[in-house]
């Protein structure tokens, strides 16, 4: 009897507890579901958030790309002297242009009246820019975007919306949607056409399109509703193509749509579906909106691991209960460490970038296949090694570690970095840190990933390059000597104790006669010679500048009058013995104050007395500070 009733209160305690630990983990599985809408929709708002910047960021390069090639020395030559020769160096740059940065669909010049003279297109495809041959090139005389452009104001870039590309008053297909920026050309005071880009918008979508977790696919809207970039090519262009039509998110997601128009970001779960989005304005007056739609069915997937979790967890608890013994305890919480270990690691490894998993002391744990092939190491190899030693240079390890002891507190930080691969090959990455916490304030692993960026830094260095420097002679361009001419007038003002800084402006003599008798190959050749000559006989401190067709400048800090009078003579002595034709040089130079207009000017009035006065030789004006 004795035993019944041991056995039946055992049972019944064990049916009591069985019961709780079911609702119990009902409760949690329901608070699950919950935090996995939640925590879903933050990490698609990051996500955007993170795009929102990168489309403002390209966005600036654009403009600044825009502005690079619209005063182009090769445009400028070709638009001075139309020759196969400047047509040829100015499409070789354009295609450069084009296949590297790789989200412009074409790239023209069209003169002031309209018509195409230069066409550069880029196919995605093949990742081949092309130049259009002159007998198939349009006149734009009549399109609406050309009109608005006479009216554009110098120096400014208009854009227009998102259209699908277009030949001959044709859509070409497959459709390819593109925003055209438009920006005049001007030599002088004078304006000699437009330069016109076209970016495609579907590359710049793919290419944001960043994120480690692969369901979260952005799409891009337009304010009617309809499609502009998006996975699903099926849905595209519905305000353009009838049959599309029905594929508008205000008729998919009306509920959804009404908050886009009050709220710049958000998200929304009508019990089917989760829709996150952004607000961005890439055209002006124009707004854009970054989507992330998840179907309920996506949103599960995100949870089964974390919900065969919770079950194998309940499982073993029941198991607990029923056997009452530490070595299940102990089991639990192994496993329960396990599954948090594995589900990092999925959510890390299932990403496109480069990732490392650390422990709080750094030690690396795993990573993934993109990291070997990114660093040149085995995953077996690295496992336990410090992730300091192992990646970044020696010389950045104090700004490495201050970003690690930030994290303590922010837990999250992104930035540019400096990384070496196993064969010592220096590269730059934009590395993502994210800690993930075991309870408040305790660090339990830290994901890092790694996107090589080099190919870009690269480009931007050559695109700075040919934005300051000459292309026929290799020094600074007037651009970069009318910047460096306004940092030492500014220096002078505020330091006008200083010592004294000297301009000298040199202009080779009767160099009209040497295009005329000798041909324009051998006048660049005299401009090549003298450019190498006056470099060679200055200090590398002072800036040395082709400032015109057969002018240069040269700024010389720390200079007086008198010492700027020898190296000039010296200059123009050299100047006369070492081209191989006889060459000779005006110089005029002044001292150089806080009105560098003034200054400028009295060492143009000092050339002007050089040339009047037989040539070959120096001549000096003083200026005056007005302001002093």
């Amino acid at each position: 009897m004795k035993i019944r009733k041991l056995i039946g209160s055992l049972l019944a305690t064990t049916l009591v507890l069985s019961a709780l630990i079911s609702v119990y983990y009902y409760q949690k599985y329901q608070a699950l579901l919950v935090n996995n809408i939640e925590s879903t929709a933050k990490e698609a708002l990051h996500q955007l958030s993170y795009s929102e910047r990168e489309y403002s960021n390209i966005k600036d390069q654009m403009v600044s790309i825009s502005d690079l090639l619209a005063h182009s020395q090769s445009l400028y030559d070709y638009v001075r002297e139309p020759s196969d020769t400047h047509r040829l160096i100015l499409q070789k740059v354009w295609r450069s242009v084009a296949v590297n940065q790789k989200w412009y669909t074409q790239i023209r010049f069209l003169d002031s009246a309209g018509k195409e003279k230069i066409k550069i297109k880029y196919d995605f495809s093949s990742g081949i820019a092309l130049a259009t041959p002159i007998s198939k090139l349009e006149d734009k005389s009549s399109r609406v975007y050309f009109q608005d452009a006479t009216a554009l104001a110098n120096g400014k870039i208009d854009s227009s919306g998102i259209e699908l590309e277009q030949e001959n008053g044709e859509i070409v297909y497959p459709y390819r949607p593109s925003v055209r920026l438009v920006t005049p050309v001007v030599m002088g005071a004078r304006r000699v056409g437009y330069l016109v880009l076209n970016v495609d918008i579907e590359y710049l979508s793919a290419r944001l399109n960043y994120s480690p977790v692969r369901d979260f696919n952005i799409e891009l809207i337009n304010q009617q509703g309809f499609y502009v970039a998006s996975s699903h090519q099926d849905k595209l262009y519905g305000n353009i193509i009838p049959a599309r039509s029905r594929f508008n998110l205000g008729l998919i997601h009306p509920k959804v749509w009404q908050k886009f128009g009050s709220d710049k970001m958000g998200y929304e779960y009508d019990g089917k579906r989760l829709v996150a989005f952004n607000t961005i304005n890439f055209v002006p007056g124009e707004s854009l909106y970054l989507v992330v739609d998840l179907a309920d069915t996506q949103l599960n997937e995100r949870a089964d691991n974390e919900i065969e979790s919770l079950i194998q967890e309940a499982s073993l608890m029941l198991s607990f209960v029923l056997v009452f013994a530490l070595p299940i305890t102990a089991l639990v919480w192994h496993y329960r460490r396990y599954s948090v270990e594995s589900k990092l690691a999925r959510a890390a490894l299932d990403g496109m970038t480069a990732v490392m998993i650390s422990d709080p002391s750094h030690r690396i744990i795993m990573v993934n296949q993109e990291f070997e092939n990114m660093m040149g190491y085995a995953s077996s190899r690295v496992r336990g090694w410090n992730a300091h030693q192992l990646i970044f240079l020696p010389v950045d390890i104090e700004n490495i570690l201050a970003v690690w002891n930030k994290l303590s507190v922010e837990q999250v930080w992104e930035g540019e970095v400096r990384c070496r691969t196993k064969l010592n090959h220096v590269f730059t990455a934009i590395m993502r840190i994210q800690a993930i916490m075991a309870k408040p304030g305790k660090v339990s692993y830290y994901i890092t990933s790694l996107v090589d960026i080099s190919e870009r830094k690269q480009l931007e260095e050559q695109l700075r390059n040919l934005s300051e420097k000459d292309s026929l002679t290799g020094l600074w361009n007037r651009r970069k000597f009318e910047e460096q001419l306004l940092f030492h007038a500014n220096v002078i003002e505020r330091y006008p104790d200083m010592q004294s800084t000297c301009l000298a402006l040199i202009d080779i003599d009767h160099f009209k006669k040497i295009n005329d008798e000798l041909g324009h190959d051998e006048g660049d050749k005299v401009i090549r010679q003298v450019g190498e000559t006056l470099l060679n006989g200055v200090r590398n401190t002072d800036i040395v500048a082709r400032v015109g067709g057969e002018e240069f400048a040269v700024i010389m800090p720390h200079t007086t009058m008198n010492e700027a009078k020898v190296v000039l003579n010296r200059l123009r002595i050299a100047v006369e013995l070492s081209n191989e034709l006889p060459v000779t040089i005006s110089v005029g130079y002044s001292d150089l104050t806080a009105d560098r207009t003034h200054s400028y000017k009295c060492a143009d009035i000092a050339l002007y007395d050089s040339k009047n006065t037989g040539r070959n030789r120096i001549s000096v004006c003083h200026s005056f500070d007005d302001t002093a």
